[in-house]
């Protein structure tokens, strides 16, 4: 629905304002089109059909009913919501999260990863490694970083000053580590738990 200036006026500007007569001063009312009044008027009929109807199936205005639009528009945001999931759940595993590990980018024994590509991260451990901070901590919710210790182990592992690392991971050899992180940019840290993958 596009906006319907009135027909005089500046008819140079296609945004000109309506205005009241003001006979005393010489200002002449503003004139509207008729489809200044006609296209609301479809428009809102037409929410009115096909949110609280169907496509195939419209449901027709009823003047007897002064709530039709208020209900269309609850419906809109029902219809709008009801899916919401179906969605967004595809489109985040489609991406990879909770789904695709990524190796972390090491460099110097200096491991990097960006929260925004995923949120599994993994790293086969076979030298001193130091975790650093991540550019931008998320405002919350979990990742993990699964840490293979190589047949050698014995290998350092340190934190960057965000973590607040409440169990640390084993560094023997073949130890498989699964560091559980939890983001909170609220606090501007990141909580790490590690657990253990047991033994056959």
């Amino acid at each position: 629905m596009q906006y319907q200036p009135p027909v005089n006026g500046d008819t140079q500007d296609p945004d000109r304002q309506y205005v009241n007569p003001v006979p005393e001063n010489g200002v002449e009312g503003s004139i509207p089109p008729a489809e200044a009044i006609e296209h609301p008027m479809r428009e809102i009929e037409h929410a009115i059909n096909y949110f609280l109807g169907t496509v195939e199936t419209p449901l027709p205005a009823d003047e007897a009913d002064l709530q039709q639009l208020r209900k269309a528009i609850s419906q809109a945001v029902i219809d709008g919501m009801v899916d919401a999931l179906q969605r967004t759940v595809p489109a985040t595993l489609g991406a990879g999260f909770h789904t695709t590990p990524v190796d972390l980018i090491v460099n110097a024994g200096v491991a990097t990863f960006d929260p925004a590509t995923g949120n599994r991260f993994k790293h086969v451990v076979d030298g001193a490694l130091h975790i650093s901070n991540p550019a931008t901590i998320p405002d919350a919710g979990p990742a993990q970083i699964k840490l293979t210790i190589d047949g050698v182990g014995g290998h350092g592992i340190t934190w960057g000053t965000k973590y607040r690392v409440k169990s640390a991971p084993v560094n023997d050899a073949g130890a498989v580590n699964r560091c559980m992180l939890e983001y909170d940019a609220d606090d501007d840290v990141i909580d790490v738990v590690t657990i253990q993958r047991s033994e056959v």
